[in-house]
């Protein structure tokens, strides 16, 4: 979350005065006249477009602290937002509230750095680790190496049509790192050939798939560039992997 953006949420709120209390609740007010209730409410039934809406809406910023690593009081939050949807006074001073979110701004600034050293770090290990992979597995028999540094090794040749680049397709699919690790199969989604359109996919897949034929199998040796390159596809995936897929087939459905 951006500090700045924090600072000026706020200050702004500071500018609020609290409403004036009234005698008998308005339409879609609670029995005190506020607009949210942050603490004991009953759970909504999820029925009203309204329910429907802010429960999107308080989803939607929960998943932001997730992804950010930031921890959150629940029921502080709670608070808070209903002071602020019923233009309450803040509970805490403007000074406080400074320093606070200028302290979770270096904590953040902090975490970052650490964890891009980490990333650093880890995008080094997985490349050498893919480079030696790749020098050896180039002589081996049947493995062919395309000027992208594709490598692939032809299982069932095929028979039927070739997609072109942004033909739509049925494959079925299983992808493993070079230690052998599954980490993804279609077999694991159903079992169904999983449909994808080659202008979506990593640039390995679009290359390997338009020379494959219809009832084909391959096996492809991806490295990091063809693959998800140095921003990886975590959790699964770290950055600068070398990734190996088995290949299969089934049909192309849009070949343009």
């Amino acid at each position: 979350m951006k500090f700045a953006h924090l600072i000026v949420i706020f200050t702004a709120a500071f500018s609020l005065m609290a409403c004036s209390e009234k005698e008998s609740p308005e339409p879609g007010l609670t029995k005190d006249g506020e607009l949210f209730s942050g603490a004991g409410a009953e759970e909504p039934e999820m029925e009203s477009e309204i329910e429907k809406f802010s429960y999107i809406v308080g989803g939607d910023v929960g998943l932001q602290f997730f992804q950010s690593d930031t921890a959150i009081d629940q029921k502080a939050f709670a608070i808070g937002m209903a002071d602020a949807l019923n233009n309450k006074r803040p509970r805490i001073s403007k000074e406080d509230a400074v320093k606070v979110v200028t302290n979770y701004y270096a904590i953040q600034k902090e975490k970052k750095e650490k964890y891009q050293e980490t990333m650093s770090a880890s995008a080094e290990k997985n490349r050498e680790e893919g480079s030696k992979f790749l020098s050896e597995n180039s002589s081996k028999d049947g493995v062919f190496t395309t000027e992208t540094g594709l490598q692939y090794k032809v299982i069932i040749p095929g028979l039927g049509l070739s997609p072109a680049a942004e033909s739509s397709v049925l494959v079925h699919y299983r992808g493993k790192f070079v230690d052998g690790r599954e980490f993804d199969a279609s077999s694991k989604h159903g079992g169904e050939a999983a449909e994808i359109n080659l202008s979506q996919v990593i640039p390995g897949w679009t290359e390997a798939l338009q020379k494959m034929k219809e009832g084909g199998k391959w096996e492809l040796y991806l490295p990091p560039e063809l693959a998800y390159g140095p921003q990886g596809s975590l959790p699964t995936i770290g950055p600068m992997k070398t990734l190996i897929f088995e290949v299969e087939l089934e049909k192309v459905l849009i070949s343009k």
